[in-house]
């Protein structure tokens, strides 16, 4: 295995980390994809409150929704973000208007994306960070060259610049997946699947380690629920 990758990251999620040989790879940045309603947000803030109890302290870049709903959405869980934001151990950034005023003219600068998150993680001194979501930090009809371009320069300065380990939500539409999460997945270092299966007259959420380097994976699908006070839980873990 990669000497570089002994280094572990607990994921926070009950169950998840047996089937990644312990967790993330440190530093690494990790893509969490799945049609809305999946759990993609969940486990992304999930993965920060883990951090936030261990003394870690994170950032969430928030993308598709207001600061305050995602504070607010996370205290249903017993999650008090307001709380670790009051003592800066977390940090809820709104990347809604920068990104929506800089999208009017051209794509995102990713060298400046990184350059601002970077000042955040400086200054915060944070080992974890969660952007929700990739998909909307670019236009949805971009050229296919430009978007593999910013890809990989984004997730080249995440991993190389950063320190923190970076959980990326991406979103697919019910018909098809996005060109954002398909670009995604060869750049990530592991790729998480979540998704909405559909068994007898239910449905049933389910997750998939796709990929993680250097990582002896369980390829297994699992069930998982959304349990208040809790978050993700894989099925047949406490």
């Amino acid at each position: 295995m990669n000497r570089g990758m002994d280094k572990r990251v607990s994921s926070g999620v009950p169950g998840l980390d047996g089937m990644i040989d312990g967790g993330f790879p440190a530093h690494r940045a990790i893509l969490i994809r799945g049609q809305i309603g999946t759990g993609k947000t969940t486990l992304a803030t999930q993965f920060l409150v883990d951090g936030l109890r261990k003394g870690e302290p994170g950032l969430l870049v928030s993308v598709d929704s207001k600061p305050r709903h995602v504070v607010e959405d996370a205290g249903r869980f017993g999650w008090d973000l307001q709380e670790a934001a009051s003592r800066k151990a977390l940090a809820v950034l709104d990347a809604s208007p920068y990104f929506t005023a800089t999208r009017k003219n051209a794509m995102v600068d990713p060298r400046q994306v990184a350059s601002d998150l970077t000042q955040q993680v400086r200054t915060l001194k944070a080992t974890r960070m969660a952007i929700d979501s990739l998909t909307s930090l670019l236009p949805p009809e971009g050229p296919p060259t430009a978007l593999r371009d910013f890809l990989r320069s984004l997730f080249f300065s995440l991993e190389d610049n950063l320190g923190c380990t970076v959980l990326l939500t991406a979103w697919d539409s019910r018909d098809s997946p996005s060109q954002v999460g398909n670009y995604a997945e060869y750049l990530a270092s592991g790729v998480l699947e979540l998704a909405l299966v559909k068994v007898g007259d239910r449905f049933e959420r389910r997750l998939f380690v796709r990929k993680m380097r250097g990582t002896a994976t369980d390829l297994t699908e699992r069930p998982f629920q959304i349990i208040a006070a809790q978050g993700i839980v894989l099925d047949g873990h406490p």
